[in-house]
């Protein structure tokens, strides 16, 4: 198994999702889309992934990795992935899953990193405290984002729930295997490619099986096996009336402010001693919610 793609195996951050509405009886009014402070999630963009505990959501961001994107939806239009394993869990660290065999890998093309991008001054709202690992942090739709302006860069984080490309040594050799963050690894940041988080279902990602870190760098050992990833699908490959229907906090409304606010300023009398009124981006768990299927 090659070094990297064993090493890492990408999401935002357990994020919090508000429990799905249930449907009406055929002659009540659809509800309309999306909710005031929400947008919708393209459903080309929207993953789910079922495995034996739950049902794990993931918003895929072709906006900074197109390439990634274009390529992990064909393969699961192709179902290479359907049976396959979280085969290299390490607690605290990542959960990497995909082919796994070598040979196997080896017959699917890789695709170029977009671990950054030239910055685009659209939307990006700044988390309003210091980083320590970048000049400047904040969200893009709902995506925690690191900022340099001297480079005239920036990138998607390696935030718990963040999905990415695991590769080899060379940058562009990312293919099939992917991983799902389960802890904050921003020194990962600008060298693997994040083209997607979880917004639903984080804490089935967290019950996978864990290998030994110390024993072939977590790879879960024989006769153990990893835990199966029963299907992965596109939404929009789904009967209309059968497609999920998720929603995102709108990150450039004043909604999100104060909801950042709530967070910075603890004002609970519990708060005997006031903590400092700052935020670490990857603690900032964006809002999602289920509204569909609807007929």
């Amino acid at each position: 198994m090659r070094a990297f793609r064993s090493l890492c195996v990408s999401g935002f951050v357990a994020l919090s999702v508000f429990g799905a509405l249930p449907l009406q009886a055929e002659d009540a009014e659809a509800p309309s889309f999306p909710s005031e402070g929400y947008r919708m999630v393209d459903p080309a963009n929207l993953l789910i992934m079922e495995l034996e505990y739950g049902t794990v959501v993931i918003e895929l961001n072709d906006d900074f990795a197109p390439g990634h994107v274009a390529q992990i939806r064909e393969f699961v239009r192709d179902g290479i992935y359907d049976g396959q394993r979280f085969y290299r869990v390490i607690d605290g660290f990542v959960a990497q899953g995909g082919l796994e065999n070598e040979a196997r890998i080896a017959v699917y093309p890789t695709v170029e990193n977009e671990n950054d991008r030239p910055i685009v001054n659209r939307r990006f709202v700044a988390l309003g405290n210091d980083d320590l690992f970048a000049p400047e942090v904040g969200h893009i739709d709902g995506f925690p984002v690191g900022r340099d302006l001297t480079l005239g860069r920036e990138w998607l984080l390696h935030c718990p729930g963040a999905l990415a490309m695991a590769r080899d040594t060379d940058p562009d050799s990312g293919s099939t295997e992917f991983y799902i963050v389960l802890a904050p690894q921003r020194y990962l940041d600008r060298n693997l490619t994040v083209f997607g988080r979880v917004i639903s279902g984080m804490q089935y990602v967290q019950k996978l099986k864990r290998g030994d870190r110390a024993i072939e760098s977590g790879v879960i050992q024989a006769p153990e096996k990893g835990d199966t990833i029963l299907s992965m699908t596109i939404a929009a490959d789904l009967p209309e009336a059968e497609r999920p229907v998720w929603e995102v906090m709108d990150t450039q409304t004043e909604a999100f402010e104060e909801f950042k606010t709530s967070r910075r300023v603890r004002d609970d009398p519990f708060f005997y001693r006031k903590p400092p009124e700052v935020l670490d981006v990857c603690s900032v768990e964006v809002p999602a919610k289920q509204l569909g299927p609807v007929d």
